[in-house]
């Protein structure tokens, strides 16, 4: 049974408007955008499943071979993605399976201590990367440059 799904997209840069602290926008450049959406399964015992996920799969592309957002290394922007848990029956999509809007605020706010805790227990990473996050629960503007669509939807 899945916990959580996470669209993973490459990109070479981003842009995503936030509304958390003095922030107002934060910008990525070579790395992955993780969109992220938490089934009503999910607990916080899932959460290091779906940090290795996103920090561990290997599809960002270099000249010689696929590589994970540690091996690269590239910057991480995570968004909240509630729409993803959706299922659609006949010509509208149902939400049966989404976790509530408080229980996907705390994993959410799991899920970013925990990214940010792991990638910085990566030197490499942490000396020449990145990592940004959404905010919960808002519409967010958001502008991605890509190598042509890349997507990938993990279920976990």
């Amino acid at each position: 049974m899945s916990v959580a799904r996470v669209l993973l997209q490459c990109c070479t840069s981003g842009k995503l408007k936030v509304q958390h602290g003095d922030t107002t926008e934060v910008s990525i450049g070579k790395g992955l955008i993780a969109y992220v959406a938490f089934l009503k399964a999910c607990s916080e015992d899932d959460i290091p499943k779906i940090v290795d996920a996103i920090c561990n799969t290997r599809l960002i592309s270099e000249p010689e071979r696929l590589c994970s957002l540690l091996d690269l290394p590239g910057d991480l922007l995570l968004v909240p993605h509630f729409c993803l848990a959706g299922k659609l029956k006949q010509n509208s999509f149902q939400y049966h399976n989404a976790a509530s809007k408080d229980q996907s605020e705390l994993l959410y706010t799991a899920l970013v201590n925990n990214c940010a805790s792991y990638l910085s227990s990566s030197p490499v990473w942490f000396e020449s990367c990145k990592f940004f996050h959404g905010t919960f629960a808002i519409r967010q503007d958001l502008l991605v440059e890509s190598h042509g669509p890349f997507f990938h939807v993990v279920d976990i």
